[in-house]
């Protein structure tokens, strides 16, 4: 090799080297920028009673920069059968969608609730985090006040014992996502679902029975509703509780899977 080849060997590769040293430089940067962090803590309450079983425990945290409206959500988590507290839970998010850099712009609100979507415990003051600058990921402590239906804090009724007091006849509930029917005969159905998130009443359509299998076709604003109740065993996906009927409630595009029985 000639010295002229040597030079021009070394001139190549050290205009690589740099090259991908320029490369690598921007990498990291990218990478940190799009990251997601995490916000870690647990949900409390004060009594000395056990959860439920059957109960879920929601956490959120949003954007509740606007007093004059409502919060928006930036990371939610669902934590089904969580067993007892301390309930540890985790709400990943991208800092890139934060919009406001001032600290009081951000808190962490949560929810326990029932088998059949009824309130039991939930946040009752504000807890306020930060998300600016360059905050890390923190952790937070969430205690929440038991929710009692009258002064005197006695057990709040369940969603079934509530319907049934109100002279609903049949009742079914699902999970993932959270949901229960009530069905008040000749006068309406009343469903839940998506952990409250969406709720249809419409009239009582009327029974069609066939065999051992009872269906009711409805419409919700053009949105049609169908429920389909079979007279075979059924055993709840979380808690295990026996019913007498297999349920499938259909709401437009969306199946909720359950199990049914009589009031």
């Amino acid at each position: 090799m000639t010295a002229s080849s040597v030079t021009q060997w070394f001139a190549t590769a050290l205009a690589a080297v740099v090259l991908l040293a320029g490369c690598n430089q921007g990498t990291p940067d990218a990478a940190d920028d799009n990251a997601q962090r995490v916000l870690t803590g647990k949900v409390l309450y004060r009594e000395r009673i056990a959860m439920p079983e059957g109960a879920t425990v929601s956490v959120t945290l949003a954007d509740v920069s606007l007093a004059d409206a409502p919060a928006k959500p930036i990371a939610e988590q669902h934590i089904d059968n969580p067993g007892q507290v301390p309930v540890a839970f985790e709400l990943r998010y991208d800092p890139a969608t934060l919009e406001h850099d001032h600290p009081m712009a951000y808190a962490v609100r949560a929810q326990i609730r029932d088998r059949d979507d009824n309130l039991l415990w939930t946040t009752t003051e504000r807890h306020t985090v930060t998300l600016t600058g360059d905050s890390v990921d923190q952790e937070v402590t969430l205690m929440l006040q038991r929710v009692a239906d009258d002064a005197t804090g006695s057990k709040p009724l369940t969603g079934m014992e509530k319907a049934k007091a109100k002279g609903a006849s049949f009742w079914a509930t699902g999970n993932e996502p959270g949901w229960h029917l009530a069905i008040y005969p000749e006068e309406r159905l009343d469903f839940v679902g998506d952990y409250g998130d969406t709720h249809v009443i419409t009239p009582d359509p009327g029974a069609m029975v066939e065999g051992s299998e009872t269906l009711y076709a409805t419409e919700a604003d053009g949105t049609p509703l169908r429920v389909e109740i079979a007279e075979e065993p059924c055993q709840d996906s979380m808690s295990g509780a026996a019913f007498d009927y297999a349920v499938t409630v259909s709401l437009g595009e969306t199946l909720y899977r359950g199990c049914g029985k009589d009031l």
